[in-house]
């Protein structure tokens, strides 16, 4: 599937550019439950106090995924504290290590992630079943 250019999104210019599309609700949860457990978390700080940094990482993932994160590095200490409100913001250090934590799971092959709509439990049951019923009939 790629984005074509189209008045409302000028930003791309590439007809076979991958949409990018992330589901922010379904990241937040993520981040909520593994935040404590995540190499940049600092023992007493709440998972709020995160929430602006990770919001600000995918965004600049969506506006920038094309180009390497290394290559943004150098300017994204301006862009964060201009994109950021004072009381919320992270120092620059532990920020950069939330955005390169974002980055690398949004770059991760998709198997390693959980699958987005996992079957429920009675699909699986239906499933089971038919495949003991097919099994019978053999």
């Amino acid at each position: 599937m790629s984005c074509l250019h189209q008045p409302i999104a000028p930003a791309w210019a590439d007809a076979h550019a991958p949409c990018a599309v992330i589901d922010i609700h379904a990241e937040m949860v993520f981040w909520a439950d593994t935040y404590a457990s995540q190499p940049f978390h600092r023992h007493g700080t709440p998972f709020r106090h995160y929430v602006p940094t990770l919001k600000f990482a995918y965004d600049v993932y969506l506006l920038s995924h094309r180009q390497s994160l290394h290559e943004l590095l150098p300017s994204l200490p301006a862009r964060y504290h201009t994109g950021t409100v004072r009381g919320v913001r992270l120092d620059w250090p532990l920020a950069q290590a939330v955005i390169e934590r974002v980055w690398e799971r949004l770059n991760a092959p998709l198997e390693d992630d959980p699958p987005l709509f996992p079957p429920s439990p009675a699909a699986l049951m239906d499933e089971r079943a038919i495949l003991a019923a097919a099994m019978r009939q053999r």
